[in-house]
């Protein structure tokens, strides 16, 4: 036993040598390693800091942002599209720009294609309803293709059913016979312009200068002429002519203007008084029995006078109550008066003449 023993404790006694320089090792190794973990732990800690705010940012970036901090920017509100009951067929179109109008500007709203379906479908009334109709009864159906769930199906359907056949073959024809009104506005003719081309689609910018510039009357197309440049643009051609039509209604505002200020013009004959002109047609009066008969201007005494050259009964006691002439209807007595003949002759005969006393 003691043998045995001696045998083990020999190889014990071995493997505690052997196992010596590892562990004096690894604890050499510990002690040499402790000063390099201190050196780097700072800055191991001052990067992993800085990942952690970099991946703070990051997120924020890309999570929708808290609403309930800061209130939501909201666009004006438009006037709600007025219902479309399908009776008349142009009001088509204006419902539909009406429509598009909302989605524009509240696009976070009406985002996707069922809810502009859905919102357009309670205007519609009518006829239009009732080609609605069908669909609202299968509303849970979710397939894109499905009509309440495609805005341009549904837009399409609409124009297709609802809309004016000849639509676009009216609007050309409008187009062609478009005129504008010689010295009217150019505005209301580029509004008429406008509008027929909005209804037509792409004819293309050449077909539509041709025939903008040949429907402007001829002091446009004058003005144009002296211009310089090619008008390969329409949007070019219009911006133009409107401020060539500006520059003409300015320059008639000051004409006219200028001639309201105008003094008149002076010369010989503006010292003269106006000429009244006599005019010789006769005029009517009544006698005592009413009767209506033409007395000449160039004799106005005469009304006053009978066939036998006297004075009428009224017109002489008139002038007796006033005291007036009974021969001439002057403010003096009838024997002064130097119209009679017997006084003209005496007034050489001490008689005063109208120069005065002789």
């Amino acid at each position: 036993m003691k043998r045995g023993e001696s045998v083990e404790e020999k190889e014990s006694e071995e493997a505690e040598v052997a196992g010596a320089p590892e562990a004096s090792e690894s604890q050499n190794l510990a002690h040499s390693n402790q000063p390099l973990v201190s050196q780097a732990e700072p800055n191991f800690l001052k990067i992993l800091e800085q990942m952690i705010q970099f991946m703070g940012q990051l997120t924020q970036a890309v999570s929708p942002r808290d609403t309930s901090k800061a209130p939501a920017f909201k666009t004006p509100s438009l006037k709600a599209p007025d219902f479309f009951d399908g009776a008349k067929a142009y009001k088509l179109r204006l419902f539909i720009q009406s429509c598009q109008l909302i989605f524009h500007n509240d696009p976070e709203n009406f985002f996707y294609d069922r809810k502009k379906v859905w919102h357009s479908t309670s205007f519609l009334t009518g006829r239009a309803g009732k080609f609605i109709e069908p669909y609202l009864s299968n509303i849970s159906n979710e397939d894109p293709s499905y009509l309440l769930n495609n805005w341009q199906l549904f837009e399409t359907q609409l124009f297709t059913l609802l809309g004016d056949p000849n639509e676009f073959r009216k609007a050309e024809q409008e187009l062609d016979n478009l005129r504008m009104k010689e010295g009217g506005q150019v505005s209301f003719y580029i509004e008429d312009f406008r509008s027929l081309m909005s209804r037509i689609g792409d004819w293309g910018e050449r077909a539509y200068i041709y025939v903008y510039r040949r429907a402007m009357e001829s002091r446009l197309l004058d003005q144009l002429a002296s211009h310089p440049g090619n008008f390969d643009n329409l949007q070019e051609l219009i911006h133009i002519t409107l401020e060539l039509d500006t520059r003409y209604r300015e320059r008639q505002k000051a004409k006219a203007s200028h001639q309201e200020k105008k003094p008149p013009i002076s010369g010989a004959n503006s010292s003269k008084p106006p000429q009244i002109s006599s005019s010789k047609k006769p005029y009517h009066r009544k006698n005592k029995k009413g009767k209506i008969f033409q007395v000449s201007k160039d004799k106005p005494h005469a009304a006053l006078l009978s066939k036998e050259n006297k004075l009428i009964g009224s017109e002489k006691e008139r002038r007796i109550k006033e005291g007036l002439c009974n021969y001439c209807g002057g403010k003096h007595p009838f024997e002064k008066c130097f119209k009679r003949p017997e006084n003209r002759q005496g007034s050489s005969k001490g008689f005063p003449s109208k120069q005065g006393k002789a």
